[in-house]
Parts: structure tokens; sequence; C-alpha cells
């Protein structure tokens, strides 16, 4: 007969979830930033521009900061 621990395994699937969800989100927000820095520059608004720009540079930073964070907890999870 297998046991199972049910409470880690539902552990695991609710931050799988709200993991992925977050770096989605986070994503296409730098996707957002970028897309609309390309709009406001060919309209001639270099301050929206750059606020958009900025927006999609710090989305995907963060972003790339949740990659590593994961992959540090998934390391040392002893």
């Amino acid at each position: 007969m297998i046991v199972l621990a049910t409470a880690p395994l539902l552990k695991m699937i609710y931050w799988a979830a709200i993991a992925g969800v977050s770096v989605a989100v986070v994503f296409s927000v730098a996707v957002f930033g970028v897309i609309r820095s390309g709009d406001m520059r060919r309209a001639h608004r270099p301050g929206a521009s750059a606020r958009f720009a900025t927006l999609g540079m710090l989305a995907l930073l963060a972003a790339g900061a949740i990659a590593v964070v994961g992959l540090f907890v998934v390391i040392h999870k002893s």
C-alpha cells in the first residue's frame, strides 16, 4: 500500500501556481512597457517613452529575480 502525504503535495501545487502566475504577470508587464515605449517613441513623446522603457526594464529584472530566487530555493531545499 502506498501512502501519500497530501499536505506537502497540495502546498507544492499551491506555490507552483502562485510562482507561475506571478512570473507570467511580471513578464507581461515587461512586454507591455517595451511595446508602449516604442509606440511613444514613434509618437514623438520622449518622456513617456522613457517611463515605459523604465517600467519594462524593471519588470524584466523582477521576472529574472523571481526565477533566480526560485532556482535558489529548489537547489538549497533539503
